[in-house]
């Protein structure tokens, strides 16, 4: 007997590139895995999307007319709690990249980016990941070697906010690790990881794993 096809798992995507719009829908299409559910030229027609239409994933332009995507990460997160957030951008600029990641961006792609490392960064953000283009690593670890705000000071008394097993959780998620990767790691369960990671959001007041991770390398390395 034939087993019943998996639903796409529904997608949406902010660009005010038509083109890019298509392109996109045709690649969710091919892998059979994912679905283009809705689309935006800009924030504020993403904004008017209804409430009733969820989204596991938002790919989302750094750079939009109006409002800039990289400044709606909050509001998108606010509005569809849980949303996983990719960002897109064509260019290499640092404030923008950290204001994302600081409001709660899950991971960046470069908008030159092939079809098969965009269905990956979605499968890679779904299963709890922080999926970034390896010139935009790149750019994450060389921010990370600058100061960090509130000095060394600060930066030690952050970390010692922690318990030991939140410490050992964002030391793997700081080093790429999934959230199954983790479970097999340390012996627990994803639902007790997702915990550990919510108390380390709440503590160091920030919304996303790869905000955590990029704060730990910083106070760690510093």
């Amino acid at each position: 007997m034939k087993k019943p096809t998996k639903p796409a798992v529904p997608v949406a995507l902010v660009d005010d590139d038509a083109p890019y719009r298509d392109y996109i829908g045709t690649i969710l299409d091919a892998s059979g895995r994912y679905a283009l559910a809705a689309t935006a030229g800009s924030v504020e027609e993403a904004m008017r999307w209804p409430a009733k239409a969820q989204f596991a994933a938002l790919l989302l332009d750094v750079a939009l007319p109006g409002v800039a995507g990289s400044k709606a990460v909050g509001d998108f997160l606010a509005a569809r709690p849980g949303l996983k957030i990719v960002m897109l951008t064509g260019r290499h600029e640092d404030e923008p990249l950290l204001e994302a990641i600081r409001a709660g961006a899950a991971g960046y792609l470069l908008k030159g980016s092939g079809s098969q490392e965009i269905v990956e960064a979605l499968d890679d953000v779904l299963a709890g990941g922080a999926p970034m283009s390896p010139s935009i690593a790149r750019r994450v670890l060389a921010l990370l070697r600058e100061p960090a705000a509130g000095g060394a000071a600060g930066e030690t008394a952050a970390l010692a906010q922690l318990t030991e097993r939140e410490r050992e959780v964002l030391a793997l998620v700081a080093d790429g690790r999934a959230d199954k990767e983790i479970c097999t790691q340390l012996g627990i369960t994803r639902s007790t990881v997702k915990n550990h990671l919510t108390a380390i959001y709440d503590k160091w007041r920030v919304r996303s794993r790869t905000a955590a991770a990029v704060r730990f390398v910083r106070v760690t390395k510093g």
